[in-house]
């Protein structure tokens, strides 16, 4: 039912954008009301919810978000104006406020800087200020660790079960029975902020290569079988005999590796049969991963570039093979080139793997203890919140993504659906504070004057620290624990 509906609301999307670059404007071309009475339609697949018919009687459900405009963007629209994010934000607030009689408000005095402080301040006070919170990932992993945020399992009306709960993220977060932070769709943050393997099709098909999208399917897509693509894609094309930012490659990469490791699912906080925390680094698979990544990155076709974000401006230019980079990318980025881009998952260490995963960071969510009183209103409109923003503004997001990129947009659908329905948000790197190994390790092999694979020495430096960092995690869910 998940993968179904997810695939109808892409497809849906891909028809709108196909027709608007063909020319189909007759049809297609709305106002800003337009959009509203169009987005609010029921779409005949719907999923339906489990919430009950509820009249909250005009209940303030405050929000309160961290971060810039961009940030705020994400989950808050103030009104319509033509824009298709935009709307489609506005409008699932505005269908939940309807549909229970409820009044969303943003407390964008409180949110003004990218601070959870604010939060942590009005909490400890017991000052019941605000229904939910959004903040900066680790800063909100922290905070979740000093009681400040309610176990969302206790949490009226929360429906994990449900497609717009991303269950591998879900999976991740639980510790013995507790989670304090969610990631779901009332942000688009999540979905901009997921990987892909972007690949240039033009650049594939002048080569004679073919698509990897069967290799996808087959599931054979593999870290070897990219590599033997990635190393026919460089050229010396300014002819100074060495790799710099001027050539053509098959793989580009800045020097920070977000999200790398989650695909291969190498989680080093791990859990036990009775889902408690230890720490486990799987030494050998990450050699494994490591000794392959490196190939990809300092091999024949493979360039790691100085230049930060710009590294993405080569390939929307049209000059390198593959880049791993958020789905926001296609629209802040690679919309102002002229390179035609496809969609593929991260591949996989090995064909013994047991599928593909999205990496991705996010703004998590979070439902303040100050919250008690109204926990009924908060849970329910917090579901409705989600509910809406799957319908609305997953769909309104991806179309606005690929637009003018239809070409095999059939094969792209799929593929951002499999990702999806596949996204970690990797517990070790919300809790580890800026030292486990899915934050520094990659930057500091790979990043360094001289790069290097040692991960050996590197785990066996790290170990007994990062075993003491679970252990003191996992006290705090032992002290948590339902009676």
């Amino acid at each position: 039912m998940r993968s179904k509906r997810l695939l109808t609301l892409l497809l849906a999307a891909m028809l709108l954008t196909t027709a608007c670059a063909s020319g189909e404007t007759a049809e297609t071309e709305t106002t800003a009301a337009d959009t509203a009475a169009v987005e609010t339609e029921p779409v005949e697949t719907e999923i339906k919810d489990s919430l009950p018919d509820a009249d909250l009687e005009g209940y303030a459900y405050r929000m309160l978000i961290f971060g810039d405009a961009e940030r705020l963007a994400q989950t808050w629209s103030e009104e319509l104006n033509g824009e298709i994010i935009n709307d489609a934000v506005y409008n699932k607030l505005t269908r939940v406020e309807e549909r229970f009689n409820t009044e969303i408000t943003n407390n964008d005095n409180m949110g003004v800087v990218d601070s959870v402080d604010v939060a942590k301040q009005t909490i400890l006070a017991g000052d019941d200020a605000f229904d939910l919170v959004q903040g900066h990932d680790i800063s909100m992993a922290q905070a979740s660790m000093q009681s400040l945020f309610y176990n969302l399992y206790d949490v009226p009306y929360l429906d994990f079960s449900m497609p717009w709960w991303l269950e591998a993220t879900t999976e991740s977060m639980t510790v013995a029975g507790q989670m304090y932070m969610m990631f779901n769709n009332i942000s688009y943050n999540n979905l901009a902020q997921t990987r892909i393997m972007f690949f240039n099709k033009e650049m594939m098909t002048d080569m004679g290569l073919e698509f990897p999208y069967q290799q996808v399917y087959e599931g054979s897509w593999t870290l070897d079988s990219m590599l033997s693509l990635v190393e026919q894609g460089y050229v010396d094309t300014n002819g100074d005999g060495k790799k710099d930012d001027g050539d053509k490659f098959g793989y580009i990469s800045p020097k920070y590796f977000y999200a790398v490791m989650e695909p291969f699912k190498l989680e080093p906080y791990q859990r036990d049969e009775n889902g408690n925390l230890f720490y486990n680094l799987d030494l050998d698979r990450m050699m494994t991963l490591t000794e392959k990544y490196y190939a990809l990155l300092f091999g024949n076709g493979g360039y790691v570039s100085a230049a930060g974000d710009d590294t993405f401006a080569i390939f929307s230019e049209g000059r390198s093979m593959f880049v791993y980079a958020p789905f926001s990318n296609a629209i802040t980025k690679f919309s102002y080139g002229d390179v035609v881009y496809g969609i593929l998952p991260m591949p996989k260490l090995d064909e013994e793997q047991d599928g593909y995963y999205g990496g991705s960071t996010d703004r998590p969510l979070a439902i303040p203890v100050t919250a008690m009183s109204h926990l009924d209103n908060t849970g329910l409109v917090t579901e409705a919140l989600n509910v809406e923003g799957y319908k609305l503004v997953f769909p309104a997001y991806y179309e606005t993504a690929m637009k003018s990129r239809y070409a095999d947009q059939s094969d792209d659908a799929t593929m951002m659906e499999l990702i999806h329905d596949n996204v970690i948000i990797s517990f070790t790197y919300l809790f580890g504070e800026y030292k486990s190994a899915y934050n520094i390790m990659f930057e500091n092999l790979f990043a360094a004057a001289t790069p290097s694979t040692d991960v050996a020495s590197w785990a066996a430096k790290n170990e007994k620290s990062q075993i003491a960092h679970v252990e003191k995690l996992q006290k705090f869910f032992d002290e948590h624990k339902a009676e």
